[in-house]
Formats: structure tokens, C-alpha cells, sequence
């Protein structure tokens, strides 16, 4: 009992000393004043994958004669500019571009056993899918950690612009058809973002006010788009073609992401206040 008395006396010394020390080290340092939250900037480079839009290229294929069976795999940059208002929880502005492509040249042969539209000609397509999401963003995203991981969501709207031109052979053939501008519109949708990553601090000293990191992020956008993308090329056939040719068709131009960025911790150094 006498020693674990002992011992109890001991750590309270010890604590007490710890916390005068403490006490005359707060009382040493100047205050400060001003805004110290940390502004964060980011620019990126990504890879979309995955943009949906089977039922267009399933009559794209079969109608048309064409290869393809969707976009390639853009690559893209992206900005984001956000502040810290919540502790580690960030409030910013974020936006992003991208441009998927089709382009094919083949000879459309039809068959005896398949279903003919057209006679023999030769084909060049060419389509682009230009994405410009812009959204307003909120991560938690520690800041005062050289490594750290983090989540994030955006809302916002996407500007999208699908364009379609088809280059064909001339032919005198019955039914030969001519070529031409297929699509060219550009649409404002929803878009919505999901994201999860990891920082990579350069610097070790987080309280720098100047601080950079690698960013390595995975996540989700959502942009959908519903539009008569075949109706002036339907209208190009002699021969009659499925209606649903002349319909909307229904496309997901976002998908999976994979993100690479370089950010800047920016903290406004703070005013020195002299004691009294």
C-alpha cells in the first residue's frame, strides 16, 4: 500500500511538473490571429472506364457494320480548389475533362444470312464524347498528416458534347448510302461523384504553411445522357431500318475513375499579436 502510495505521489509530481512546463511554454509563445485554415489545390490526371452505352453500340454494330463495342479509355485532367471550414472536413469547387473516341474505317459486306441494309461500301466513322463535369465538392481529408487516406463526394452538372461524322465510298448500287454529319449536340446533366483515396505527403513537417502531396484516388461518376443519337443516321438508309433507331438512346458517360494528382496545402501565415 505504502508503495503504490509512493508511486501515486510520484506520477502526480511528475504530471504537475510536466504541466507547469507546459504552462511557461504557452505562456512564452505569441499569439496569433487570422485565418489559419489551410486552402487546398489540386490538379489530376484521370482514366475513365467503363462508359455504358450498349444498346447504341449493340445497333451501331449490327445496322451499321461496325467494330467497335464501346468508347476507348479517355484520359483527363481535373482542378479542385477547396477550404477548410470544419476541422478536416473540406468545402471546395471541382472540375474535370475528357474526351472518349470511336474512330474505325471497314467495309460494310453484307450477307446472305445476315441482315442486309445496304450494299458493299466502304466506312470511316468517327464519334467523340467530350465530358466537362463541374462540382461543388465535401471530403474529409486530414490535413495535419503526412499520410493520411480520405473520402469525398460531388454534386453538380456535367456538359456534354456527343458528335458523330461517317465517311463512306460512293457506289451506284441500289440503297448506297451517302456520308455525313450523324450527330452533333451537346447536353447539361446531373453529375455525381464518389471517391476514396490516399495522400502522400512530400514534406514531413505538417505545419509548413506551404505543404505538397501525391494523391492516388479510385471512385465513381455518374453522368447520365438520353438523346436521338441515330435518328439522322437511320434517316440515311433507303432501306427501312428498326424504329428504335429513331428513339432516345440512353447512355452512363461517366464510370469507374482512376486519379493521379500533385496538391498544395496553402495555410495564410498568421499575425503575431504581442502580449500585454
Amino acid at each position: 500500500m505504502r508503495a503504490a502510495l509512493m508511486m501515486g505521489l510520484l506520477v502526480a509530481a511528475l504530471t504537475s511538473d510536466v504541466m507547469a512546463q507546459d504552462l511557461e511554454v504557452l505562456k512564452a509563445r505569441p499569439d496569433r490571429a487570422g485565418n489559419q485554415r489551410p486552402v487546398r489545390f489540386e490538379v489530376s490526371s484521370s482514366w475513365t472506364f467503363g462508359i455504358d452505352a450498349d444498346q447504341f453500340f449493340r445497333d451501331y454494330q449490327t445496322v451499321f457494320g461496325g467494330r467497335a463495342s464501346g468508347f476507348d479509355v479517355p484520359v483527363g485532367f481535373g482542378a479542385s480548389l477547396s477550404t477548410y471550414q470544419l476541422n478536416d472536413v473540406s468545402i471546395g469547387v471541382t472540375a474535370g475533362y475528357y474526351r472518349a473516341v470511336v474512330r474505325e474505317n471497314y467495309d460494310y459486306r453484307p450477307l446472305l444470312r445476315d441482315t442486309s441494309f445496304g450494299p458493299s461500301q466502304n466506312v470511316t466513322q468517327n464519334m467523340s464524347l467530350t465530358c466537362i463535369p463541374a462540382m461543388i465538392s465535401l471530403d474529409y481529408f486530414p490535413v495535419f498528416r503526412q499520410f493520411t487516406g480520405y473520402v469525398g463526394a460531388s454534386v453538380g452538372i456535367g456538359h456534354i458534347t456527343m458528335q458523330w461524322n461517317e465517311e463512306l465510298s460512293s457506289s451506284t448500287l441500289p440503297g448506297a448510302r451517302r456520308g455525313g454529319e450523324r450527330y452533333n449536340a451537346s447536353h447539361i446533366v446531373p453529375a455525381v461523384h464518389l471517391r476514396t483515396g490516399v495522400s502522400l505527403g512530400l514534406d514531413g513537417e505538417v505545419g509548413n504553411n506551404v505543404r505538397a502531396a501525391l494523391t492516388l484516388e479510385g471512385g465513381y461518376l455518374y453522368m447520365p445522357l438520353s438523346a436521338p443519337i441515330m435518328r439522322d443516321a437511320a434517316s440515311s438508309f433507303v432501306a427501312s431500318v428498326p424504329e428504335r433507331l429513331r428513339a432516345d438512346y440512353s447512355m452512363q458517360a461517366g464510370g469507374m475513375q482512376l486519379r493521379i494528382g500533385f496538391l498544395l496545402f496553402i495555410r495564410p501565415p498568421a499575425k503575431t499579436i504581442p502580449r500585454s
